[in-house]
């Protein structure tokens, strides 16, 4: 007479379901088994690992918590630390050293411990974690890759292009291989050779957005509008991006006739995107019978002011829910340019089409006129928080000494963030004062921060929202860019001028700039002392 089935035998049997991808089954089965005894090591283990799969870490943890109390075996310490990688990257990587010290062996453990030290900011760690993982699975392409991601972190584009080359021997189709080779290429000035490695990439992995996007990108930055904005609707389709579109209806706008017609535009990037890419409404309003907006909340009071003829709401307001069915069309802001922005000619002289609010920009200059004493009020920006190219085009203040050491101007801090400690250092070294206004937080309200920028008499920032805002507002706006690497498709190459925004000038870094900043400020510093003669 056979009896109930044994944990383990609920357990295996649930393991069985796991594997076949019948989750729910597998679910059930391991419940049951550690129904049946809580303390099988094993179905905790495996229950954690399942719910890891789902996406519920939360639910994981206390599981595998209890499996490596049970059993610490190098398994289960490797699903802990994926599962506690988010919250804890201190602790995921201790999980993964107490499952490398049970087993030298694990390709896991080294390819998680990789990811936690990522997390962490410890990228020589973290190249080191990545090594020992190749050196079991040598053959893995993606492996090649993430290391070659972090060795470019790591300032080291030699040693990440050895690694990408490795990663196309053993897959000669791998997407972001090429494109981070041709990301290298173009970092060191080579932008047509660049493009035709994402040329042949297209050719190789035509099916592929992020391929389609990349290139679109090398084209735009080399001004070829044609292709280059018809490529950039792949940014929609592209895993690696947080962009989509809209449902329709309304039907997408593609360049027809807007006379009697009703459209509604939507940003979907981020706030430069945002700022940048409205300055095709104008065009829109001059067109179409009637425009709505659907914008980032923080950019409503300011996108009121400047366009009267839109109707414009946030992005989540809950009001805007089905409101696309009472327009004619739809189009994304950025996506207008394929219509609208066909080559250089097709860019404005415009005189600012972001209108600050008036009263509060003269409550400002009238406070700066005051502390200034006849002087020119200036103001600075220095940092992106940009997630890709943030680091590669931030400034160090410091590294700005010849700007500030300029006897007739008045610096104001226009950088968003904390800045209190750099601030202070300028001060320490200098003897130096940049005016920081208490009464302006940018990362509350739009509004306050245009009429900051709006009161200046200039504005001195590297490739940021402050460069956007300026040239948006037509205010004189010198841009420091860096040479190749962070540098951004829409300032082109080689200009000193910026056909979206008449005000800018573009000062630009060489290949010889070290740190990049140094001749772009050089120039500022010049053009400061040549303004006071």
């Amino acid at each position: 007479m056979s009896g109930k089935p044994t944990s383990e035998q609920l357990a295996a049997e649930a393991h069985r379901h796991h594997l076949a991808g019948r989750l729910a089954q597998a679910e059930a089965g391991y419940r049951a088994a550690l129904a049946a005894s809580g303390r099988n090591a094993d179905a905790a283990r495996l229950l954690g690992a399942l719910l890891l799969q789902r996406g519920d870490a939360a639910g994981a943890i206390p599981l595998l918590e209890k499996s490596v109390r049970l059993k610490p075996s190098p398994a289960a310490w490797v699903n802990l630390a994926a599962a506690v990688r988010a919250s804890d990257p201190a602790r995921a990587a201790d999980c993964c050293r107490r499952a490398i010290a049970l087993d030298k062996t694990l390709p896991a453990a080294f390819f998680n411990l990789g990811h936690a030290y990522r997390d962490l900011k410890n990228l020589p760690a973290a190249a080191d974690a990545y090594r020992a993982y190749l050196a079991l699975e040598p053959r893995d392409a993606e492996g090649h890759v993430i290391l070659g991601d972090t060795l470019r972190l790591m300032a080291q584009p030699d040693a990440a292009m050895a690694a990408y080359e490795t990663a196309l021997v053993y897959d000669s189709t791998h997407v972001n291989a090429h494109i981070n080779v041709a990301g290298i290429v173009q970092s060191q000035g080579y932008f047509h050779a660049g493009l035709a490695v994402l040329e042949s990439l297209e050719r190789a992995a035509p099916d592929s957005a992020e391929a389609r996007k990349a290139l679109a990108v090398a084209r735009l930055q080399l001004g070829d509008f044609a292709r280059g904005w018809e490529g950039f609707e792949a940014r929609f389709d592209a895993t690696t991006e947080r962009v989509s579109r809209r449902p329709a209806p309304p039907a997408y706008w593609q360049g027809e006739s807007l006379a009697g017609k009703s459209i509604l535009i939507w940003t979907e990037q981020g706030l430069g995107d945002e700022i940048l890419f409205s300055s095709m409404v104008p065009d829109v309003l001059a067109r179409a019978g009637a425009c709505g907006i659907q914008c980032s909340p923080r950019m409503v009071p300011l996108f009121q002011r400047s366009f009267p003829g839109a109707s414009v709401v946030a992005r989540d307001a809950p009001e805007t829910a089905g409101r696309g069915a009472a327009f004619d069309f739809q189009q994304s802001a950025a996506s207008l340019a394929r219509y609208l922005r066909d080559d250089f000619t097709g860019f404005p002289r415009h005189q600012g089409y972001l209108k600050a609010d008036e009263s509060l920009r003269m409550r400002l200059r009238e406070k700066y006129l005051a502390r200034a004493g006849g002087r020119r009020i200036v103001g600075l920006s220095w940092r992106s928080v940009n997630p890709a190219f943030g680091d590669a085009k931030s400034a160090a203040l410091l590294n700005f000494a010849p700007i500030l050491t300029q006897p007739d101007a008045l610096f104001v801090n226009l950088q968003y963030g904390d800045c209190r400690a750099e601030i202070a250092a300028v001060r320490d070294a200098l003897g130096i004062d940049i005016v920081e206004d208490a009464e302006v937080d940018s990362a509350a309200s739009m509004d306050d921060f245009f009429a900051q920028v709006a009161a200046m008499d200039l504005v001195i920032t590297t490739s940021n929202t402050t460069a956007h805002a300026a040239g948006a507002l037509n205010v004189p706006v010198w841009i420091l860019l860096p040479f190749a690497a962070g540098s951004i498709w829409y300032w082109f190459l080689r200009r000193a001028d910026s056909p979206w925004y008449p005000s800018a000038i573009l000062m630009r870094s060489t290949d010889t700039a070290e740190p990049w900043e140094r001749i772009p400020v050089a120039q500022a510093a010049a053009g400061l002392a040549g303004a006071a003669r």
